[in-house]
């Protein structure tokens, strides 16, 4: 879309950083989103570097929310709307206003890679207005349903180990048309939309996309590992019309469902599990090495990751002596204002670490809010859940099979 300069000499856009008030004004840069994940991180009140973004708490984000922008349309008219794309399928006598490529839910992601980053390609859904700058491409699709088979084919590890098997650094139009879309069966697709929407559909911007594609068979769902840190009744709870509790939120939850994706896309694929963790296994170093050293406490927070891609998410590896922000509370003891460290708790069994923040990405202004992390704290074993999530998937899809 946006060229960052070109489009502010045209007078099209603007540059300020502030919080718009609806996604109508929102124009995405890279950094706003990650992995399935629209609401990723968001500018500081003064962003000058792609490194002056700070993580978004989804925990604590309304359904309301909207990140800061570091740009604003100039004025949403016909000058505007005739430096947007228009869709193909739609009738040229059609006003502009229904034809152009924003009118709809798309699949964005960032233009140029990293191929030794954690990932490559890196993608989210938007809402419809949204606009983004060109460092970002997003596609429409004119059927909705294709439009979540793509998606979940972008932000599945097999889709992101084609990319980096290119040796490119753009994922441009050309790449794009080459990637495999083959025809989800009925069972799988609904398998992968619910946890597409799950991850994507964060906020009441979202709700139409829900409610549009709902399938009553996200309610015969499950998770395929029984964590007591996910919501075992999460998918029970499903409903034809989006609210908030739909949304997946926590770390564990967010990461689970990622993991469930990349072995039910491996299956659409023809892909067989012991290929889908070779791919892990030589291609993903980064991503491997964070998975070693990410933890989570026992209601499903990081509580110290190695990520370079979360700043302040977490606790620091050692304490910082000038940060007294920390508590400790145990059956024996209750310590306040005191420096902490990931590895002066990482061996508590119970007990509960507090870190009081000031949070300046939610709108009005920063607040003070008071994080807890829960002990015993564990990490996960992204192999191992592969190959029970791969085991369970196969065995209800037999039982599908074996029912027709």
């Amino acid at each position: 879309m946006f060229d960052e300069t070109g489009a502010q000499h045209l007078g099209v856009i603007h540059k300020t950083t502030q919080f718009p008030e609806s996604p109508h004004d929102l124009i995405y840069s890279g950094p706003h989103f990650w992995i399935g994940t629209p609401i990723h991180k968001t500018p500081r009140a003064t962003c000058r570097l792609n490194s002056d973004y700070d993580p978004v708490d989804l925990t604590s984000a309304s359904s309301n929310y909207v990140a800061r922008t570091n740009y604003l349309p100039q004025r949403i008219n016909d000058r505007y709307h005739s430096y947007i794309p228009t869709l193909p399928w739609i009738p040229v006598d059609f006003p502009r206003a229904v034809r152009m490529g924003t009118v709809g839910y798309r699949s964005i992601h960032r233009e140029l890679t990293g191929s030794a980053a954690e990932r490559t390609l890196v993608s989210a859904l938007i809402p419809p207005n949204a606009g983004h700058t060109h460092s970002c491409i997003s596609t429409s699709f004119k059927d909705t349903y294709r439009l979540l088979d793509f998606h979940a084919i972008c932000i599945s590890l097999p889709m992101d180990f084609l990319v980096k098997t290119t040796g490119t650094r753009h994922v441009h139009g050309t790449l794009l048309r080459s990637f495999p879309l083959p025809d989800f069966e009925a069972q799988i697709r609904s398998l992968i939309h619910v946890r597409v929407l799950g991850l994507n559909c964060l906020t009441r911007y979202y709700a139409q996309l829900w409610n549009y594609t709902w399938d009553s068979r996200y309610r015969l769902d499950a998770w395929t590992n029984h964590d007591s840190r996910l919501r075992q009744d999460y998918f029970d709870r499903l409903d034809s019309l989006w609210v908030p509790g739909h949304a997946l939120r926590t770390d564990l939850e967010r990461r689970q469902a990622l993991v469930e994706v990349d072995v039910l896309v491996s299956i659409v694929l023809g892909l067989s599990l012991d290929e889908l963790i070779s791919i892990y296994r030589i291609q993903f170093p980064v991503m491997q090495q964070y998975e070693r050293d990410t933890w989570f406490d026992s209601n499903g927070r990081i509580v110290f990751t190695a990520s370079k891609g979360l700043p302040g998410v977490g606790m620091p590896r050692t304490a910082i002596r000038d940060d007294t922000s920390y508590g400790l509370t145990t059956t024996s003891a209750r310590q306040e204002d005191i420096a902490l460290g990931w590895e002066d708790v990482c061996d508590l069994r119970e007990g509960i670490v507090t870190r009081r923040v000031l949070d300046d990405t939610q709108p009005g202004g920063s607040i003070r809010r008071t994080i807890e992390y829960h002990a015993p704290f564990d990490r996960c074993d992204r192999e191992s859940d592969y190959r029970i999530a791969w085991s369970e998937f196969e065995r209800r899809l037999e039982q599908i099979a074996a029912i027709r």
